[in-house]
């Protein structure tokens, strides 16, 4: 199946929208959430609520992994949206009840993390399950180009929203407003896969006793396949140079150079866009060897990485776009060949192995490349980060595990 006729299959079209449509709600939430934990709360307890989610998102994403390959995912992405829905719902009417404080932020945070933790897997699983394999790259990669749009759209949404129910111009006071806009979005998901979307490519179940069982049986297979492996060290090792340089790199740089803020925002503009280009040049031309390709795009990405420390601003804005460019590329071939690659009975819980990766991993980067950055300079730091990322990389790309995979997973041009 072509890209084109991709959008002829209502089925992927229609869930794709409703897949959007919820990213748009879920930024308009965060903006909103942000914003009323930093007007109304202390920065201490504000930063409790806005962080508390990663925690069980990170305690129980491997369980998550386990559910998604013993359970249709199906059923489990509703089950996890129909909750957030009436999560966000509950919040609203007590917000308006009169419980307008720290509380409720922390439960409905709390709540998504649960909830997230436990069902990520499954929407990777049900991708797997849905697509045929030489789709997967196509579909994820409209998804992640949908995604960005949303969060493009949805952020000034949120803050207007928020903005006018602060002032009284919009009934409902502080979030509730953007919670029943989340909470609808979540909504519409939980009615397409119910009513739209159907298993075209059943994958075999985990059918072991006891979870634990179904759990050792998942390490066990990144053991014996050494190209799961190699994709979970990689694909779980790449954020952990990127994320630091974007963010506090990016600002570091930014400000050391009395640049000003609002050149912050047009630096990270610049990585979106560029991620979105990527990505539908990406959908486009999709290479045979898309996992050696991915892998050997992202040896470029750490030398744009690495001229986000440049203290001259026409540099860093190139190198943020190459960064963006490279990422939506990198980001669409290596998915798709991630999940061809990975044995179907085992998605949910390799999957979840890289969300957890990700989840521990980055945060404990960013501190490292501040304190580096600090003992050093910015420049030192970025440009240690990004050639780590260039030499990772090309030694991933040069291992057989990856350059093999063009015999046995090969994928068509769209």
């Amino acid at each position: 199946m072509t890209a084109t006729m991709i959008r002829r299959d209502p089925m992927v079209v229609t869930w794709l929208v409703a897949v959007a449509v919820s990213g748009f709600g879920d930024v308009v939430w965060t903006v909103a959430l942000a914003w009323t934990a930093a007007h109304a709360l202390s920065p201490t307890v504000a930063g409790l609520v806005l962080g508390i989610e990663m925690l069980p998102q990170a305690a129980l994403v491997l369980v998550g992994g386990v559910i998604a390959d013993r359970w249709d995912p199906r059923r489990v992405l509703v089950a996890g949206e129909v909750t957030r829905a009436a999560v966000l719902v509950a919040g609203a009417l007590a917000w308006k009840g009169g419980y307008d404080g720290a509380p409720t932020l922390f439960l409905v945070s709390l709540s998504f993390g649960i909830a997230a933790g436990l069902t990520i897997p499954s929407g990777m699983a049900l991708v797997r399950q849905v697509v045929h394999p030489d789709d997967f790259g196509t579909v994820v990669g409209w998804n992640q180009v949908s995604g960005r749009v949303m969060r493009l759209l949805g952020a000034p949404a949120g803050g207007v929203l928020v903005a006018q129910s602060y002032a009284g111009s919009v009934a409902g006071g502080g979030p509730v407003l953007a919670m029943l806009v989340d909470a609808a979005t979540f909504a519409v998901v939980a009615v397409v896969l119910v009513a739209v979307v159907r298993t075209r490519y059943p994958a075999p179940r985990a059918e072991h006793a006891r979870w634990r069982d179904s759990f050792t049986d998942g390490l066990a297979y990144l053991r014996r396949s050494p190209t799961a492996r190699v994709f979970v060290v990689g694909l779980t090792a790449l954020n952990v140079f990127v994320t630091p340089v974007v963010a506090l790199g990016l600002a570091l740089r930014v400000e050391g150079s009395g640049w000003g803020a609002h050149w912050f925002g047009i630096c990270d503009g610049a990585l979106a866009a560029g991620a979105i280009v990527g990505s539908l040049a990406a959908i486009r031309w999709q290479p045979t060897r898309a996992a050696g390709s991915g892998f050997r795009v992202l040896v470029l990405q750490g030398v744009g990485l690495a001229a986000v420390g440049v203290p001259a601003l026409p540099v860093v804005l190139a190198g943020m776009l190459t960064v963006g460019v490279t990422a939506g590329m990198a980001s669409v071939w290596l998915s798709g060949a991630f999940l061809k690659a990975i044995n179907p009975e085992y998605t949910g819980r390799v999957s979840s192995v890289t969300s957890l990766g990700d989840m521990t991993l980055m945060p404990l980067s960013v501190p490292v490349l501040g304190a580096f950055s600090g003992a050093t300079s910015v420049l030192t730091a970025t440009a240690t980060f990004g050639l780590a990322m260039s030499v990772l990389c090309l030694v991933l790309a040069t291992r057989p595990e990856i350059a093999g995979l063009v015999q046995r997973y090969a994928s068509p041009k769209v």
